[in-house]
């Protein structure tokens, strides 16, 4: 139970999304499908008018839960956090171990989490190895009940947006998984890019099915497969939708 409250499990994910998947499936398309992170360049966020980037890590960025950025990364990544004027929070469905490793991968970048207690939303920001939530209070609040929000979510993507400080319209989400990433930007009104998972033989097994199940209902229902790079330039069939 302790690790479906924490987000320790991959199954956390899988007990959130049933209930609502025939929406979440509806809204698995991405604005944007990108061969690589090169092609979010700078021409591509002046283009577009983005001034806000949330991420996701692993899969983008890194091998399942790996500790160093995969190299093709590295140029790209350097370059957009560089980039005057442009924003950027990390959401990950992690445990708590990743969770506070990821302050340390990303020290300049806030790291934002979130869990529901009754009919509360708490907030939670790493910031390097500043936690607003100390060691007491994360067990005092599991303790009473709090469990861990994963994606896809429209309480993270709004919390995310509003630690950027940009209008929804000049935000945009950077994932590898059609159904937590994109669908949930989706669900929160913002735009998406798809990028292909990197390193998929470091994802557990269980991940690796989902991530193959995915690209099936998306090949279904959306008509095209994650092989397919192309963009589109008009908004997300569900922006503004909860």
């Amino acid at each position: 139970m302790k690790s479906l409250q924490t987000g320790a499990s991959a199954f956390s994910t899988f007990v959130q999304v049933l209930p609502r998947l025939p929406s979440l499936v509806r809204r698995m398309r991405p604005t944007w499908h990108l061969a690589s992170l090169d092609a979010v360049n700078a021409d591509f966020v002046r283009a577009n008018d983005v001034r806000g980037l949330i991420w996701d890590v692993d899969g983008t960025l890194t091998g399942d839960r790996q500790t160093a950025l995969l190299p093709v990364v590295e140029r790209p990544l350097a370059a957009l956090l560089a980039q005057p004027g442009l924003r950027h929070v990390v959401l990950s469905n992690a445990g708590e171990h990743r969770y506070r490793e990821l302050g340390t991968m990303f020290p300049q970048v806030p790291i934002l989490r979130a869990y529901t207690l009754g009919a509360e939303v708490l907030y939670r920001r790493l910031l390097g190895t500043a936690d607003t939530w100390t060691e007491q209070d994360l067990a005092a609040r599991l303790a009473q009940g709090a469990r861990v929000i994963r994606k896809p979510s429209a309480v993270l993507v709004d919390y995310a947006v509003r630690e950027l400080g940009v209008e929804k319209a000049h935000v945009a989400m950077i994932g590898d998984q059609y159904l937590t990433d994109v669908a949930g930007a989706s669900l929160a009104g913002v735009r998406s890019v798809k990028l292909p998972t990197l390193a998929p033989e470091s994802f557990r097994l269980s991940v690796r099915v989902s991530q193959r199940l995915e690209r099936i209902v998306y090949a279904v229902v959306h008509g095209h497969s994650d092989a397919q790079t192309h963009r589109r330039t008009e908004p997300a069939e569900t922006r503004g939708s909860r």
